[in-house]
Parts: C-alpha cells; structure tokens; sequence
C-alpha cells in the first residue's frame, strides 16, 4: 500500500535526519515549511505552540 511506502520512506527520512547536524536540520526543515502551503503552516503553529510556551516558562 501507499501508506506502507509512506511509512519506509518516513522512518528512512529521519534516519537521515538524526545524522545531520543541528544546523543542517533546522535549514532542512525550514526548506520543508517553505513548501507547505497556509494551511499546513497553521497546523505546525498549533503544534509548536505549546512547545515554545513550555520551554519559555522552564527558562
């Protein structure tokens, strides 16, 4: 299925990822956000949201 090949190549994805420095994947990210459309923008928002108010209050 579809959804299996999605799950490979994801896994594969971060594997890679996990190699890369911390630089290396923030750029990387940053070139996925620049790719998303307004609608996934939001949905990452509501989903940092609470991460970056948690690290803010630890701080």
């Amino acid at each position: 299925t579809s959804q299996g090949n999605f799950e490979k190549e994801r896994d594969l994805c971060i594997q890679l990822f996990d190699q890369w420095s911390e630089s290396d994947q923030v750029e990387f990210v940053e070139h996925l956000i620049s790719r998303m459309c307004h609608y996934q923008h939001g949905h990452i928002n509501s989903y940092l949201k609470p991460m970056l108010q948690r690290d803010f209050i630890t701080a």
